[in-house]
């Protein structure tokens, strides 16, 4: 099996000593949710499409869940008993996880989902879950003794806020034990659009790259490039991941609009351009809480009804996301950091960013031209590519004083410029 590993420059992820680029399917109630057959047919969809990676919630996301899915647990006196659950789930779970390496997925499995952690949101929704310290170690043990034989990327925390002190030293005990019982495995964590991991944590060595989450809310269009620009300003270098961009299917604005693959594209694009350019996840509305029709759904009136996991795993969005890892990949676009100044006075949306090499990556949302400033345009090489229909097209473009004009695409969607000195092999 080939691992995970950073780059030396810190800056994106190695699969084989290779750079590559990290695309997650988020399916994470897994364990609990399909049966064989429905997995394996999930997997051949998702191999086929181009994914490489899987976020599975190792305990089930007990305020966001569809009621057909299996537990390991039960509730005891108000108490989680690991004793008392599906006798079956810890097998079935090694089985799918087989499965899925036998396919070439990485699995990233989230220990800690924040309802079983003191102090945080999740725990104040469903105070019977909080596991004490000694379970955690002992769970935490078990399930690496279990698991990690599958070289899985360990995510020690899931949609937390990070900010309180209690739960931020549970989560920093777990990461410490992975770094004892797991060795050379990969370490994030998993947090909400609002959190912000404190400096010295974030440059500790309990985290190995950064894993965002954008979210589905009203600053779904702005986080990816915020939340990027925040941890590409810490002073350690890590590979950044937004790991949780906007659903497609999921309502927002509670009930107003659902998320559509536009969505999707521009929140995920956003963020890749501006440096979060060593991976992404992408969720389907029904394929990550495994919902089939007819189920009961406990944050319905948050999310909206899912979809059917059959009918969401067809949403578009996951072929545009397939396409933005071919693109990363065969652009080289690993490296990439936010390049704002290289825009002029840009009022729709669009942004830039450049890699060490001296590549330039536009993201437009909408079709307008668009000026950058101090690019040389002698031998420049501009390569367009329309992503809502996945394919190149042909770009467009004009010295002007202060720099290029890159044309207004002729199609209504969004578009990627790729700007290179046709003389440069890459890096």
């Amino acid at each position: 099996m080939t691992t995970w590993s950073i780059a030396p420059s810190g800056r994106w992820l190695l699969h084989g000593g290779e750079p590559t680029f990290l695309l997650a399917d988020t399916v994470w109630a897994a364990f609990g949710g399909p049966t064989e057959n429905e997995w394996l047919d999930h997997l051949e969809l998702r191999r086929r499409q181009g994914f490489n990676a899987l976020l599975i919630s190792v305990l089930p996301i007990e305020h966001d869940r569809s009621t057909g899915t299996r537990s390991p647990y039960a509730l005891r006196d108000g108490a989680v008993d690991f004793g008392a659950g599906d006798p079956d789930y810890w097998a079935v779970a090694e089985r799918m996880l087989e499965q899925a390496r036998e396919r070439g997925f990485t699995p990233m499995l989230v220990l800690l989902w924040n309802n079983f952690v003191p102090g945080t949101w999740g725990s104040r929704l469903t105070p019977d879950h909080v596991l004490s310290a000694e379970q955690t170690e002992t769970y935490v043990r078990e399930t690496v003794a279990r698991f990690q034989r599958f070289e899985p990327v360990w995510i020690v925390s899931g949609d937390d806020d990070l900010d309180d002190d209690v739960a931020l030293e549970r989560y920093s005990s777990v990461a410490a034990l992975l770094r004892e019982v797991a060795p050379g495995q990969l370490v994030t964590w998993h947090d909400t659009p609002t959190a912000r991991m404190p400096q010295p944590l974030a440059d500790s060595g309990l985290v190995d790259f950064h894993a965002l989450q954008s979210g589905h809310n009203e600053a779904w269009e702005t986080l990816p490039a915020d939340l990027t620009r925040y941890y590409r300003g810490l002073d350690v270098a890590r590979p950044i991941i937004n790991l949780e961009p906007c659903y497609e299917g999921l309502g927002r604005f509670r009930g107003t609009a659902r998320h559509s693959a536009a969505d999707v594209r521009r929140a995920s694009w956003t963020g890749v351009v501006s440096g979060a350019a060593a991976g992404l996840g992408y969720g389907a509305h029904g394929v990550w809480s495994w919902h089939r029709r007819g189920e009961g759904f406990s944050a319905e009136d948050v999310h909206g009804a899912p979809f059917p996991f059959s009918v969401a795993a067809a949403f578009p969005g996951a072929e545009d996301v397939a396409y933005l890892r071919r693109v990363v990949d065969a652009e080289r676009l690993w490296g990439l950091d936010a390049a704002p100044d290289l825009l002029v006075a840009e009022p729709s949306g669009a942004v830039a960013g450049r890699t060490p090499d001296g590549t330039i990556a536009v993201y437009a949302p909408t079709p307008f031209s668009l000026t950058l400033g101090g690019v040389e345009p002698d031998g420049l090489g501009v390569t367009l590519h329309d992503l809502a229909a996945r394919r190149p097209d042909a770009a467009r473009w004009t010295a002007v004083d202060s720099g290029i004009r890159l044309e207004q695409p002729e199609f209504t969607g969004d578009a990627l410029f790729v700007l290179r000195p046709v003389h440069s092999g890459g890096e």
